[in-house]
């Protein structure tokens, strides 16, 4: 064996290693997503159920109307509405997180990185990933306008958005575009290593 054949082996077994820490790192995540995304939707749901028991309101108002804060206790991530916003990004995140996970089996079955099954599956993940950091924003948003529409209609106080409630998440809006721009590297990666493997 040479020094190459070595060093390819190697190089390798650590690819594969670190693709398997990488996939159980996503997968935790991906899990920790659709938890949270499941609490919301619980949340939410449970704040309506009280509304419509507590208030007599029916369902579409319970929804909109019944504020995150009653008899001394505060729901943690404001109203109804913004619960639902709140699992529809984790449930994104879920599926960015989700296909890292398929991408890094994926290395680590085969140990190719620069593949185009890789670069879409890193695609696929930033954009889902680029989606949590807006949607559930602007889905906040569009939740405190009926809210006060149907607050207003009924005459009740609406459920606003809680204080410090943010419209853009930063971090994924981040690390999507990050994965992004790694993708468009892995693709000049492919392209390398194509050349390389007609030249040999």
């Amino acid at each position: 064996m040479t020094n190459e054949t070595l060093a390819r082996a190697d190089a390798d077994r650590r690819i594969r290693r670190t693709a398997t820490v990488a996939a159980w790192l996503c997968a935790f995540v991906a899990a920790a997503s659709i938890l949270t995304a499941v609490a919301s939707l619980w949340l939410a749901a449970d704040m309506t159920h009280v509304g419509m028991v507590e208030d007599g309101k029916e369902l579409l108002a319970a929804f909109f109307t019944t504020p995150a804060e009653r008899d001394g206790m505060t729901w943690v991530g404001g109203a109804a509405p913004y619960q639902v916003a709140s699992a529809v990004g984790g449930v994104l995140t879920f599926a960015a997180y989700l296909g890292a996970t398929r991408v890094c089996q994926r290395v680590m079955r085969t140990g190719e990185v620069f593949s185009l099954d890789v670069v879409r599956g890193l695609r696929r993940a930033s954009v889902f990933l680029v989606l949590a950091a807006f949607v559930p924003g602007l889905l906040r948003l569009v939740g405190r306008a009926i809210s006060g529409a149907v607050a207003s209609q009924l005459m009740v106080e609406a459920a606003f958005i809680p204080a410090g409630t943010v419209i853009v998440d930063n971090g994924a809006l981040a690390i999507g575009a990050l994965l992004f721009a790694i993708c468009r590297m892995f693709e000049y990666g492919c392209i390398l290593q194509k050349q390389d493997d007609e030249l040999l």
